[in-house]
């Protein structure tokens, strides 16, 4: 059965393969004999005979009655491409006397298309090939959608092709898919310039090219390996849809997970995305300094636990700052933790403007929502950022004595950002917070290129 795919996706008729494939493993044989085994008429069997005689697929007995034998497989093969490329060469040469003849001015007449355009494709194959087509002629954006298998039928196709040589003219090329174990191989290999997120039972199959032109297609098989006879696709040219559908895109894409986090998750079982956390309305880091330092301002109106925290068998003692005091004496650093809660929100801001594609937008949105969030002022030098500054930072709650580990929160939001907009490691370079008549945090980090060197 796998000889006869190949034979049929090669071009051949699927009786002549059948009938290929069983004269290559019988002896001569009558047309009946020949009908019998394939389960056509015998006058069926006489007429194909005859005709894949002519075409040289078989040959014929001089015996009474007529006896057929097939040739060797690779010789039927060989045959179908000296077939093939006879058929591209003439119509090469047809091309080239069109360009050369007075036929030259249809060849660049162009129909104008002001209403909308909707072709149905069938086939696998025809759909692939009208993929490469759209890719080819890609200039600016490609939303692929490739889910269950989409990533392996492109791989196996000359659209591949085309794509990547849309990325190499510059084209930025986004994917959403839904990851499994199966298919992460097919992804590693990709160029690291194609973007490429997760969704959880994303199932919808498409490529969109420069918000013009669009193609949806539905994978009707269960075998990812089949020829894909039934396959359909709707071949779009609307401005209207497009733009419909590309905003889709964009809200379906910001709610996607990296495809580094979901790898690390299928394979390592390691939960590596930045937090999604909702915690009734309003700020999250908010909530989060507000409540602690209230617990620091009325120490006394926290009530009574009903169980000590012990180590070595005696009690904990709670000083100034009785959270952090407790967890200190139980060999956890407080601001070591903030520290990382914080990094988490900074990847999840950033992620969350990905969208925004200058730096310089990226870093004046950021500096005045942190200025309006009373966090201070941002300072950065170079873009990307070779470093971090924040001045007159109100994450201590005017209160430099107990509060410094907030510094350590603030300090780690901006380590999330910068790691996640321009994938830079961060170090902390210099810390302040004291009381120095303003009551407030003063930090910088400092960012290093993949090789560690310091680029400040």
């Amino acid at each position: 059965m796998d000889v006869i795919a190949r034979l049929v996706e090669c071009g051949l008729d699927e009786k002549h393969a059948n009938i290929v494939l069983d004269l290559a493993t019988h002896p001569p044989s009558k047309a009946s004999e020949v009908g019998k085994r394939i389960g056509i008429s015998r006058m069926d069997a006489y007429n194909t005979l005859r005709k894949m005689q002519d075409m040289g697929l078989v040959k014929a007995t001089l015996d009474k009655p007529m006896r057929f034998l097939g040739i060797k497989i690779e010789e039927v093969f060989d045959l179908l491409i000296q077939r093939s490329e006879m058929d591209l060469r003439r119509m090469q040469e047809h091309l080239e006397a069109m360009k050369d003849g007075s036929e030259v001015a249809l060849l660049s007449y162009q129909s104008e298309q002001p209403e909308p355009n909707f072709t149905v494709l069938k086939d696998r194959h025809s759909i692939m090939a009208n993929v490469q087509s759209i890719l080819s002629e890609a200039e600016e954006n490609v939303w692929l959608l490739l889910g269950n298998w989409g990533i392996f039928h492109l791989r196996r196709s000359g659209a591949f092709d085309a794509l990547m040589e849309a990325v190499n003219r510059g084209v930025r090329v986004r994917v959403s898919t839904s990851l499994n174990e199966k298919t992460i191989k097919f992804f590693d290999d990709l160029d690291d310039r194609i973007e490429v997120r997760h969704h959880e039972n994303f199932s919808m199959q498409g490529v969109y090219v420069d918000g013009e032109v669009g193609l949806q297609f539905i994978n009707l098989e269960a075998n990812p390996t089949g020829r894909g006879k039934q396959d359909t696709a709707l071949l779009i040219e609307s401005k209207p849809f497009m733009n419909a559908q590309v905003e889709l895109m964009i809200i379906q894409w910001s709610a996607g997970t990296s495809y580094r986090a979901a790898k690390a998750r299928l394979t390592e079982g390691k939960i590596i995305e930045p937090l999604h956390l909702i915690l009734g309305e309003g700020s999250y880091y908010e909530k989060l300094r507000t409540s602690l330092l209230s617990s620091m301002d009325n120490p006394s109106s926290i009530e009574g636990p009903n169980a000590f925290l012990r180590k070595a068998g005696e009690p904990v003692p709670t000083l100034e700052n009785p959270q952090a005091d407790a967890l200190s004496m139980l060999g956890i650093d407080l601001n070591e933790v903030l520290s990382g809660v914080g990094t988490r929100i900074g990847q999840e801001l950033a992620s969350k403007w990905n969208d925004v594609e200058s730096d310089d937008e990226f870093w004046n949105h950021l500096q005045r929502e942190w200025s309006q969030l009373g966090m201070g002022e941002i300072v950065t030098k170079g873009m990307p950022p070779a470093s971090v500054l924040v001045h007159n930072g109100g994450a201590c709650g005017g209160k430099p004595s107990v509060g410094g580990m907030f510094c350590h929160l603030d300090e780690g939001i901006l380590q999330g950002i910068v790691m996640e907009r321009h994938s830079i490691k961060v170090i902390s370079k210099e810390r302040v917070c004291t009381s120095d008549g303003r009551d407030s945090c003063h930090f910088e980090i400092e960012c290093q290129s993949e090789t560690s060197e310091t680029l400040s």
